[in-house]
């Protein structure tokens, strides 16, 4: 199951993983009128809205930073899109 994560505050940080993080499979940044940031997981322990939040990439990738922060905005369970 993958849900997408919208995140209100969010800070990419150039550190390496934490025991808390969750896996972010997908990075996402939509920088056009509706600003927004998002992280796609396989997770299943993300937190309620309003909660803050961790995740790490999944994979190793040389773009500059590894860990994710913010607060929980909205959450979109993929797998019960029409």
């Amino acid at each position: 199951m993958t849900t997408r994560v919208y995140l209100a505050s969010a800070t990419v940080r150039d550190e390496p993983m934490q025991a808390r993080d969750l896996p972010a499979e997908r990075f996402f940044v939509n920088a056009s009128d509706v600003k927004e940031v998002w992280v796609e997981t396989e997770s299943d322990k993300v937190p309620e809205i309003g909660r803050a939040v961790s995740f790490s990439l999944a994979s190793q990738i040389e773009i500059g930073f590894q860990r994710i922060t913010g607060t929980v905005e909205r959450k979109l369970d993929k797998s019960r899109r029409p």
